[in-house]
């Protein structure tokens, strides 16, 4: 009976997300790695002498699009430092929050699980040409301390991934 307050919180913020005027449209890519188990001498990848610890050690990885869905900024606009000609600001925080919700509902055909370590495209913009900012997910707080929790994820961004132009292919853009 105590989950039903979780489960109606999610639901709202689930409507919420997907129809809220400032929410951005998003694809969510998630890191693969490229290589076997084992390598051509038979033994386990080494780096170093010693074993690989996650899949950021990896250099063969490719990046597979786990679906689409909506991002809602999840925090209130906070005060930034000015820069000195008082002319821009720099920003107010290295990291960022979201609400991010699928198009589809996990379970669904196309529904997927949002991770750690996933990496978020903010879609600036209508169409294939649109501008792409990227943020890795590092963290997911619970918002509400009930489970099933109410997903709040901390992002911090990374700008080698960003697609300004996608009619313009890069080497490293994510495939």
């Amino acid at each position: 009976m105590l989950n039903n307050v979780p489960q109606g919180i999610n639901a709202m913020a689930r409507n919420v997300i997907i129809n809220h005027p400032n929410a951005y449209n998003c694809e969510v890519y998630r890191r693969r790695v490229g290589r076997t188990s084992e390598d051509e001498a038979g033994g386990s990848p080494t780096m170093g002498g010693m074993m690989m610890i996650s899949s950021e050690d990896e250099d063969d990885i490719r990046w597979e699009l786990v679906g689409l869905g909506f991002a809602l900024p999840g925090e209130t606009f906070q005060p930034s430092q000015m820069m000195e000609r008082r002319d821009a600001n720099n920003g107010y925080a290295d990291e960022l929050r979201f609400l991010i919700e699928p198009e589809e509902m996990i379970g669904d055909p196309g529904g997927f699980e949002v991770l750690n370590r996933d990496v978020l495209y903010l879609l600036l913009g209508e169409g294939e040409d649109a501008p792409k900012i990227a943020y890795e997910i590092v963290e997911v707080e619970a918002v509400v301390n009930v489970p099933p929790f109410v997903p709040r994820y901390v992002v911090n961004r990374r700008d080698d991934l960003d697609i300004i132009d996608p009619s313009q292919p890069e080497d490293d853009e994510i495939a």
